[in-house]
């Protein structure tokens, strides 16, 4: 079979202008918006982990699986600024997602899929926000969309090789993140491409079924890599916070039904309602050409949501991110199921223009870019991160200033405090003891005074507790606003 389509130099052409307005769209300014808290956490191991290999498996310890905090150790030292490194991370994953769904669109329809598809996916806010983001999920989608391909791949040509990549490629998508599995279970769904229903028990049929225990197989090798790690048996326990035991699933409809309004919602939002139509304007039409394709590509998007419908617990909108390339797909195909060109690039026009909006004000002004509520922890609250690599910055140069070493208790033993802090400070200077408390009850606490009379240099964060006044004992050194409240206060304690 033909592995790859042949550009014309149009094509070619076409290709890298794409390419290069994601990056010039998806680079830019790409630390404009502050850290987060699960960004802090993540880089924090990510250095751990490169400077000590016997923590190389520090995520597991939180039930977090590693490759995404070993993917951005060479970056953070690579760039300087950590969260630049982890986020590029996350950016060049997106590009790899954008070209993964142009070569879905191809490998199960033709070119001319391919670019619409892509073109979907570089203008969706959906997939931009999170593609800069130093999280997990830039990568789950990129890992998701692949196995799709290699899924492909692996019905039509039924080869060994094939299915020793897809069985890699699988594995490593264990090793990114727990809803990856999804992924790797649906690889067998891929033969509706060439089954013959009246041959179903052919010799065809069940070489393929051995390929993919052998991929599945390696997956799982692979993943069990984490079992050098005594942590391992801490996913388990992690994803029980988030997932409901098989057994309560229909237990209680209502969340159930919160679940699946909330998907749509956030889809609606994200992805916004014209382009969602657009999908599911191309999966009928798509239907009635072409059933198995419109089959394939829609369950890979609907199956997922399904399932994280029946057994959510506690889910973002993020967490919803890795069914979007399907969408674009879809998408693309409602485009191409027009016939005239004109009217094809008209309509294209107006249903990127809110998400270009959007993808605009994400680059110019993140801060007050319109979020949906559970989403507002990224600008504001004690998840946001604003003021933590500057008050990073202002500790570094008060030591070299006064050469006395420095004490900063943070509210906080787990996230934005104390490791946001850590982070930025990490081999700058040797001076600084950064220790976390929480929960404060008095303000300044005890053990924080207690340090003042012995160190001058000895400073307290707040990004909790809102207080009307500076609390007596301390010194407002400076304070860093969010989006409304809880701004990230430096005090420097006085010894009473």
């Amino acid at each position: 079979m033909q592995w790859f389509p042949k550009l014309k130099r149009i094509e070619w052409f076409s290709l890298f202008i794409i390419i290069s307005i994601y990056i010039g769209l998806t680079f830019s300014n790409l630390t404009k918006l502050p850290m987060f808290v699960d960004e802090a956490l993540y880089l924090r191991w990510g250095q751990i982990a490169g400077a000590d290999a016997t923590w190389r498996f520090i995520s597991l310890t939180d039930g977090k699986q590693p490759l995404y905090t070993w993917a951005v150790v060479p970056f953070m030292n690579y760039f300087g600024d950590p969260l630049y490194g982890g986020r590029f991370v996350s950016a060049l994953c997106g590009l790899f997602t954008m070209l993964g769904v142009m070569y879905a669109g191809w490998l199960i329809a033709d070119k001319q899929l391919a670019f619409w598809a892509g073109l979907f996916a570089l203008f969706s806010p959906f997939l931009f926000f999170y593609n800069r983001f130093a999280v997990m999920e830039a990568m789950e989608v990129m890992f998701g969309v692949w196995i799709f391909n290699m899924s492909i791949l692996l019905a039509r040509t039924r080869r060994l090789d094939v299915a020793l990549l897809l069985g890699m490629w699988s594995g490593l998508a264990l090793l990114v993140k727990s809803p990856a599995l999804m992924f790797v279970l649906l690889i067998p769904s891929a033969y509706i491409l060439e089954i013959d229903f009246k041959k179903i028990f052919s010799k065809a049929t069940f070489q393929f079924i051995g390929l993919v225990f052998i991929a599945w197989a390696l997956a799982e090798v692979i993943n069990n890599i984490q079992r050098l790690s005594p942590w391992m048996g801490m996913i388990k326990e992690k994803n029980l916070s988030f997932i409901v035991p098989y057994d309560e699933i229909f237990q209680d409809s209502l969340r159930l039904w919160n679940n699946f309004k909330d998907i749509w919602r956030w889809h609606a939002h994200y992805t916004t309602v014209p382009v969602l139509l657009t999908a599911l304007f191309g999966t009928f039409t798509w239907a009635k050409e072409h059933w198995r394709k419109s089959l394939l590509t829609f369950g890979w998007f609907f199956l997922p949501v399904f399932g994280t419908v029946l057994v959510a617990k506690l889910f973002a909108p993020r967490y919803m991110m890795f069914t979007t390339p399907f969408l674009m797909i879809l998408s693309g195909y409602g485009i191409v199921s027009l016939k005239n060109t004109k009217l094809r690039i008209a309509l294209f026009t107006l249903l990127v223009l809110l998400p270009f909006l959007q993808i605009r004000q994400l680059i110019t002004d993140p801060i007050h870019y319109s979020y949906l509520k559970m989403d507002e922890g990224y600008v504001n609250g004690w998840s946001a991160g604003n003021g933590t690599k500057q008050i990073a910055q202002w500790a570094i140069s008060r030591i070299q200033d006064t050469g006395k070493p420095m004490t900063i208790y943070t509210e906080g033993t787990f996230g934005i405090l104390p490791h946001g802090l850590e982070l930025y400070v990490q081999g700058k200077t040797n001076k600084l003891t950064v220790t976390g408390l929480y929960p404060i009850g008095d303000i300044p606490p005890a053990i924080v005074v207690a340090q003042a009379y012995n160190n001058p240099e000895t400073y307290l964060i707040l990004n909790n507790t809102l207080t009307q006044d500076v609390p007596a004992g301390l010194e407002l050194v400076a304070s860093y606003d969010k989006l409304r409240d809880n701004p990230m206060r430096l005090y420097r304690v006085i010894p009473r």
